[in-house]
């Protein structure tokens, strides 16, 4: 087994951070075609052909063998073919809901798992060394920006899901009152998959017989049994703040200026391109409190058919764009085209707007809140925020996007690491006294109990590896402040090591509650990527967390190893 030292942070702090080993096994996870142990696949030839990554990697054992027998579950399902729509769905309701989750989980990419990705590649080639088999590294993470060109085109009808976007038709997809029918304009779809009509993992599989349809066309066979029309159609701020500012223009300064030496990214770059044409989008969905909305208005949840308040806020969202629009302006600092001016313009605005919403509505108790509805006229007051569930990732990375000094000199001397100590306490996931990393929530049942102890609901490799990223900002933030370096040199080295418990290889032989009991039997894999949470689980944001290799989870650990923060330009910290 090869070694490969954690590379070490500028910050002298982190010089005894525990290495991640084996973290070339990890990579090739990100860079194989799935039939040789990774996560990639091709989208069809009419649909450009290009390579993109899975958010996840699962097998037909995991959903039928475990999740189907758990008792919880319902997995017998009639789906029904609509001639209106030439839709293939399933009933609403558990069973149905849970095929919808196994064919996004089967078949789905979603842009902020591939925007991770995009940097972990360029990473991996380029610090690393690592090969990437058969492709240029920039050439592979760029198609990410090829297919969101492409999708800012008119697609065919019945296209590939991720190769349309979310242009206004009539009330779905308003923007905060404006109208956008430019596709290039509009926001992408958060999850891309091959096929608009896409495979079960069940299907063809001894667990098959789950599955049941109805009124199905005696003269298009691409409906059978097992199949489904791509129902995730939505348009999501955060994901797009990653896949269009944070992912893209990351990946291409890493190729140009870090690799290929140049002084900036070039201007006719796509990843450049693709972030001026979505960003009036971003800037339509400003509120009057600097927030910027979830969504455009008529999309529905993640469950059901009830469609959002196009009020709602997610601090999360915010923290990504603000960290997205700050490297689209160190980006374009030196560009003197017109579209570039006019875009600082509008990123000045915006973030300032942003830094305005962060120190004077989001701030509360001590953390920020997890999100809220911003002028909505059906309100008393302009914000009404969501005090529960408490969201681990909103703290860890607002400490990241914003900084540790910001936050002090917005909140007083050591609030960013009072934030951090406040979300243990319902967020930290460990054993005894010694801390593992978070979850997902304050509804997870983690925190720390009376004794002191660290509890055990769930652990999330991708949130530990954001809370790692936030205390190694608070490091070289308080490096001259001793009563707090102890701690959160403690608490990075305790989380890195812990986090590597999530390798899958590791996984298997470790004793977490809730891990399925034939977990070997459930799962094959050749490389070593990291999995997405310790045990099924229902987050309270609206979608379930699942023990399998994940994409963004592999991509954070890259990250983690040679010491770049997504969050900063360039990788560093904010």
């Amino acid at each position: 087994m090869r070694l490969f030292p954690l590379v070490l942070l500028v910050f002298a702090a982190s010089a005894n951070a525990a290495d991640i080993d084996d973290l070339q096994s990890s990579y090739e996870f990100l860079v194989r075609d799935r039939a040789d142990g990774g996560v990639l696949f091709k989208l069809p030839a009419a649909d450009g052909g290009y390579t993109l990554p899975a958010s996840f990697r699962d097998t037909p054992e995991y959903w039928g063998a475990y999740v189907c027998q758990m008792p919880s579950s319902f997995c017998a399902v009639t789906d029904a073919y609509d001639p209106p729509t030439y839709e293939l769905v399933p009933q609403d309701g558990p069973a149905g809901y849970l095929q919808a989750e196994r064919v996004n989980v089967h078949n789905g990419a979603n842009i902020y798992d591939a925007a991770t990705w995009q940097i972990a590649v360029m990473l991996g080639a380029v610090k690393n060394k690592f090969a990437v088999p058969g492709n240029d590294a920039y050439a592979l993470a760029a198609n990410m920006n090829k297919i969101h060109r492409q999708s800012g085109q008119a697609p065919r009808p019945n296209a590939a899901p991720g190769t349309k976007r979310a242009t206004t038709v009539k009330t779905i997809f308003v923007y905060n009152g404006k109208i956008i029918t430019d596709a290039k304009g509009a926001y992408a779809f958060r999850s891309i998959a091959p096929e608009w009509i896409a495979r079960d993992p069940l299907m063809g599989t001894r667990y098959a017989s789950f599955i049941k349809a109805s009124g199905l066309p005696t003269d298009n066979p691409a409906y059978a049994p097992g199949k489904i029309t791509w129902s995730d159609w939505k348009p999501i701020t955060g994901e797009n703040a990653w896949a269009f500012l944070i992912g893209p223009l990351q990946a291409a300064y890493i190729h140009h200026v870090i690799d290929e030496k140049k002084t900036a990214i070039p201007f006719d770059d796509l990843a450049i391109q693709n972030a001026l044409d979505i960003l009036p989008a971003f800037a339509a969905l400003q509120s009057a409190t600097g927030a910027v909305y979830y969504a455009p208005a008529g999309i529905t949840g993640n469950q059901g058919s009830e469609t959002l308040n196009p009020h709602g806020v997610s601090v999360e969202n915010n923290l990504s764009l603000y960290a997205g629009l700050k490297i689209l302006r160190a980006t374009l600092q030196t560009a003197s085209d017109s579209r570039a001016k006019e875009a600082l313009r509008t990123t000045d605005v915006m973030i300032n707007r942003l830094s305005s919403f962060f120190k004077n509505v989001a701030w509360h108790d001590g953390i920020f809140v997890q999100g809220g509805l911003a002028n909505d006229p059906a309100q008393k007051s302009d914000w009404v925020p969501t005090l529960e569930p408490r969201a681990v990732d909103v703290q860890t990375w607002a400490i990241a996007a914003l900084g540790t000094k910001q936050i002090d000199e917005w909140f007083g001397p050591g609030a960013a690491f009072e934030l951090w100590q406040k979300t243990k306490t319902w967020g930290a996931y460990g054993v005894g006294k010694t801390l593992w990393g978070v979850g997902y929530s304050s509804q997870d049942g983690n925190g720390i109990d009376p004794s002191g102890s660290y509890k055990q609901g769930v652990m999330s490799a991708e949130w530990t590896a954001g809370a790692i990223n936030a205390v190694r900002n608070m490091i070289g933030a308080y490096s001259n402040e001793p009563r707090y370096i102890a701690s959160l040199k403690a608490d990075e080295a305790a989380m890195l090591q812990a986090v590597q418990n999530l390798r899958f290889d590791k996984y298997q032989a470790t004793a977490f509650p809730g891990k399925p009991d034939n977990y070997a039997s459930l799962m094959g894999e050749r490389t070593k990527p990291y999995l997405y949470a310790s045990k099924r689980f229902a987050i309270p944001f609206g979608w379930y967390a699942n023990p399998i290799p994940s994409t963004t989870s592999t991509a954070w650990m890259i990250m983690l190893a040679n010491s770049y923060d997504p969050f900063g330009f360039g990788g560093k910290p904010n």
